[in-house]
């Protein structure tokens, strides 16, 4: 390409091809004189220096709540690399003698049109110019592909061959394919192109029973030339991520046997993990990688994953918990102080999600977090903490009264938990609110079991031991919270774990604690689902226990089918997925004490199964056409509009907050619009609800609500735009704060057709 400039100015250029862009100079008025004064007296090479700028991935969203979310485990794990940018900084060049500046960069496959910029300047004097340019082959190459595919889809797959010169030719197309497809039937067709016209050969695809990134490349030979359009297509699984795990004790001088089965995983998705160690907490260390990888950025869950690495920082390593950019504890500890910050309101107050309304059980539950950091040696902002504990002193002042589920069936009017909850974290603070407490002293009818120990562990961290021994309940019993999915997020295993956490902070010797432990370690173990509040709290108290009580010698030798792989000569080991994938796994305990192992196996099934089940709520889904007409036997046409309603039930009366509800598109759909409102003619919609926050991606969207009502519906539009048989996953709906609420139904598959 020839630039055109005043003779001995410099050149900048954003884009090149075949052509010439005129630039011609002028005298710059303020502020730009200095900047190019100093860029020219910044040169000291006239070189060209051509950089094709790589893709940006974004890693941090800019939008509210829902766009801070880490949805790493329910989006696409397999991601691919579909759009290439163009993007092209020549660098400063000196122009010739004649105001010339030629170059030459290699554009990537690329149809369509490029904006050209040049910037000249010389002393004071600039100027500036902008062209466009088309970019375009004698043959264009469309290739109709949909975003994604799934292990066993068939596709139809069109490709549109432009011949954009206006002489005839005969073109020869071959398709070829990388990884998980394959070619059905004939790859190669020849088609009779007029000029100036298309052809469309038509082509057959499938997918193997396996996941990737798969790459789909069209050759066309003709007009004694060769053209190529490569293509990245991923293909992901049509269900969700499987877990299977297992965990046990073995005491010195005897020998644990484990055997992991993942026969029906499919192969390079799975991922294998075993840890031994001292740590009785590492019986639960489920518990704890679910905690810390829990997929969601409110602050509730930002604290509650930092919370237990002030205590199990060297495990969550140990166990290479931080799954994104392999962070560190000190630094996860880090990021929540930060973020915390950013969502305090004016009045101290801080916001479940960004642009929230203030939540006190997320202010107190965050004070208490700052304030063991900031004891751990952590940077904490004082004007920070003195705003919040303004805050959760201002609230006291209320003597509201809340509705108290408990013991299955019953109910009572108690003070919201927040309060003995606050009084403990301004104790802790130095800040005793010594009025409210005595009221709430006087009033004990009015507290929860694990708000008297709170308020019995305020005394005592005030220093009233005798108020201490008066208020502490002779034992955890008697009172089993039912759990909670808004609000203070309270249940029986939350409710002992904070009482045994402040239990152990004022009377470590206390004759309750080893009951409180077995207790909560028991429930840790034994319970299929929990919240990050009933993991959290009782992570902090257990890590609090084992770090004072671990007094174990014992080593292992750990072998796999026979061969020993490792030697835990510090009581600590994680095994990786290369050692682990024999059949039969041993752990040979020597010395006092007890070693305790976690293993964890997961991978996607390759037939995509799941089980169907509906746990106290039910969701379903239904297609309809853009005219209210239910849509039967999953039989579409190429380019029909299609409404998607997706209805969730719960199975009794109270309201069930954070629900997430996730429906996994089949390939050949992609998402037109999230909102029906905004769409003509959906007048026939007259029951839809509108969702708390909307995540939408290419191959699923994700719907946050709140369960208010006994039966919600919602509904968006998609476009069949690919014609074949594609899987179905199933529509999935949980609350994000008790995973025993869930519900799993409805995959299948679709047929789109032309």
């Amino acid at each position: 390409m020839t630039v055109k400039a005043a003779p001995g100015s410099m050149v900048t250029l954003s884009a090149v091809d075949n052509g010439v862009l005129q630039v011609s100079g002028f005298e710059s008025p303020d502020p730009y004189k200095y900047f190019y004064q100093k860029k020219a007296l910044e040169v000291t090479a006239f070189n060209l220096y051509p950089l094709l700028f790589a893709e940006v991935r974004t890693q941090l969203s800019s939008t509210g709540g829902d766009g801070e979310l880490d949805l790493t485990k329910r989006v696409n794990p397999m991601p691919a690399k579909r759009v290439q940018l163009v993007s092209y900084w020549s660098g400063i060049r000196k122009a010739n003698s004649s105001g010339n500046a030629e170059f030459e960069v290699e554009i990537p496959s690329f149809s369509g049109e490029i904006r050209l910029m040049a910037v000249a300047y010389k002393g004071q004097s600039f100027g500036a110019s902008e062209n466009t340019m088309t970019v375009a082959d004698p043959v264009v190459i469309s290739t109709a592909l949909p975003r994604f595919m799934s292990p066993g889809d068939t596709l139809t797959m069109p490709v549109t061959l432009s011949n954009t010169t206006t002489n005839n030719a005969t073109l020869s197309a071959t398709v070829k394919v990388e990884g998980p497809l394959k070619v059905v039937g004939t790859g190669t067709a020849q088609v009779s192109v007029n000029g100036k016209s298309e052809a469309r050969p038509v082509f057959k695809l499938a997918a193997d029973p396996e996941i990737g990134v798969a790459q789909v490349k069209v050759q066309v030979s003709g007009m004694g030339e060769k053209f190529e359009e490569a293509i990245e297509i991923s293909v992901r699984p049509p269900s969700t991520l499987q877990k299977r795990s297992g965990s046990g004790v073995v005491a010195g001088g005897n020998t644990g046997k484990i055997s992991i089965g993942t026969q029906d995983f499919i192969e390079g998705s799975t991922s294998y993990n075993l840890v031994v160690s001292r740590s009785p907490a590492l019986e639960l260390g489920e518990q704890l990688r679910y905690l810390v990888q829990y997929p969601y950025g409110c602050t509730e869950q930002t604290v509650s994953a930092a919370f237990p690495q002030l205590y199990f920082g060297d495990l969550s390593d140990l166990m290479k918990l931080q799954q994104q950019n392999k962070k560190n504890a000190n630094e996860n500890i880090l990021e929540a102080i930060r973020k915390i910050k950013m969502r305090q309101l004016y009045n101290g107050a801080l916001t479940l999600w960004d642009g929230g309304k203030e939540d006190w059980w997320t202010s107190v539950y965050a004070a208490h977090f700052l304030l063991e950091a900031k004891k751990a040696g952590f940077d904490v902002d004082e004007s920070l903490l003195e705003t919040l504990l303004s805050y959760l002193n201002n609230k006291l002042k209320n003597r509201e009264l809340i509705n108290y589920y408990y013991n299955r069936d019953q109910n009572k009017k108690i003070a919201p938990k927040e309060v003995a909850y606050s009084l403990y974290v301004l104790a802790l603070a130095g800040r005793s609110n010594v009025p409210a407490m005595n009221y709430y002293k006087s009033n004990t009818n009015l507290l929860a079991l694990d708000s008297r120990y709170l308020l019995s562990a305020a005394y005592a961290t005030a220093g009233d031991k005798r108020s201490f021994g008066e208020m502490l309940p002779a034992a955890f019993e008697g009172e089993a919270s039912v759990p909670q999915t808004g609000g203070s997020f309270y249940s029986d295993v939350r409710d002992e774990a904070i009482a045994l956490n402040a239990l152990l902070e004022v009377d470590p010797g206390n004759a309750q604690i080893p009951v409180m432990v077995k207790h909560v370690s028991e429930k840790l173990k034994n319970r299929r689902y929990l919240s990050t509040q009933e993991r959290a709290f009782s992570f902090l108290a257990l890590g609090k226990h084992a770090r004072a009580a671990n007094k174990s010698t014992a080593t292992a030798e750990i072998k796999v089918n026979g061969k020993t792989v490792a030697r835990a000569a510090d009581g600590a080991w994680r095994g990786t997925e290369a050692e682990l994938k024999g059949t039969n796994i041993e752990i040979d305990v020597k010395g006092n004490g007890s070693l305790y192992y976690f293993w964890q196996a997961e991978g996607i099934s390759s037939t995509g199964s799941f089980v169907e089940e509906d746990s106290y709520l039910k969701v379903r889904r239904r297609f309809f056409n853009r005219f209210g007409q239910s849509i039967e036997g999953n039989k579409f046409k190429q380019n029909d509009l299609v409404i998607v309603q997706v209805t969730i039930e719960r199975s009794f009366s109270s309201k069930i907050e954070n629900v997430v509800i996730t429906d996994l598109l089949p390939a050949g759909f992609e998402i037109e619009n999230p909102r029906t409102k905004e769409i003509p003619g959906m007048d026939w919609i007259k029951d839809a609800y509108t969702p708390t926050a909307l995540d939408v991606r290419d191959d699923r969207i994700h719907l946050f609500v709140d369960l208010h009502t006994n039966k919600q519906v919602y509904y968006y539009a998609v476009r069949a735009v690919s014609p074949g048989l594609f899987k179905m996953g199933p529509v999935s709906a949980d609350a994000m704060y008790n995973g025993e609420y869930h519900s799993y139904h409805g995959a299948g598959a679709v047929r789109i057709e032309e």
